[in-house]
């Protein structure tokens, strides 16, 4: 039943895959017409004469909002391609535990502003592995933002690291005190494009990016959860 799962899991992100690039390449070529015809709005808004007009403001701000919402439509489509593209991992010697301290290093001001406490349970010293760090990065990066997101103030996350010695595999769990995923959602949460966020607020691609990364990476990636009691993610990884 769950080779029977990861094959069904593995066949979704192939096709999306597929879909994915066909959509971001033909998104990013009127994405590069707009932005070229928006820098040329921004070279004759500088002129003098047009500046002395009474709109000159509204012009100005119209032209800014435009740029700005080019850009965010360019980078869902950049993260449309890379969770298309099935890039070679590189293998290098990585330090997990090291990896993780920077990662929620770099949330310490959002975690700070939602009073959202991100307590470590490291296992000292844990083995390194040959990986890649900047994939891994990615994962736990789009894993805590999950967790913040799940919260959304005043809570708790847990980031705890072990090792299992009989099945050569280093754990990473990351658990939040949020209001937890039913079970009928839970088994829908890895499927590329689904979102519980209200609409504008998420594209429903990063728990599937992150469930690829792993794939790709020889890992495996599972999540468990119940209404009201939190949500912990569990990230395995292959000592090698």
């Amino acid at each position: 039943a769950v080779l029977d799962a990861n094959l069904e899991q593995s066949s979704k992100m192939a096709a999306l895959g597929k879909l994915a690039a066909g959509i971001a390449h033909e998104v990013n070529n009127p994405l590069a017409v707009i932005k070229e015809k928006v820098g040329w709005a921004k070279d004759l808004l500088a002129e003098e004469d047009i500046q002395q007009s009474e709109n000159f403001k509204e012009f100005l701000d119209a032209v800014e909002k435009i740029d700005q919402h080019v850009e965010r439509a360019k980078n869902v489509t950049h993260r449309l391609l890379g969770f298309a593209r099935r890039m070679e991992p590189v293998q290098e010697e990585v330090d997990i535990n090291k990896i993780l301290t920077e990662t929620i290093a770099l949330f310490s001001n959002e975690s700070r502003f939602r009073n959202i406490s991100i307590f470590t349970e490291f296992t000292e010293p844990l083995p390194r592995t040959l990986s890649d760090s900047s994939q891994l990065q990615q994962d736990f990066l789009n894993m805590i933002n999950n967790a913040i997101d799940a919260i959304n103030k005043d809570g708790r996350i847990t980031v705890s690291t072990g090792h299992n010695s009989m099945s050569k595999e280093l754990c990473v769990e990351i658990f939040d005190t949020g209001p937890g995923i039913s079970k009928e959602l839970l088994n829908k949460i890895f499927d590329p494009f689904f979102t519980t966020k209200a609409v504008g607020k998420g594209t429903g691609l990063g728990l599937s990016i992150s469930y690829s990364i792993m794939e790709r990476l020889g890992g495996r990636l599972t999540a468990e959860s119940g209404k009201d009691r939190g949500t912990v993610f569990s990230i395995y990884l292959p000592v090698k």
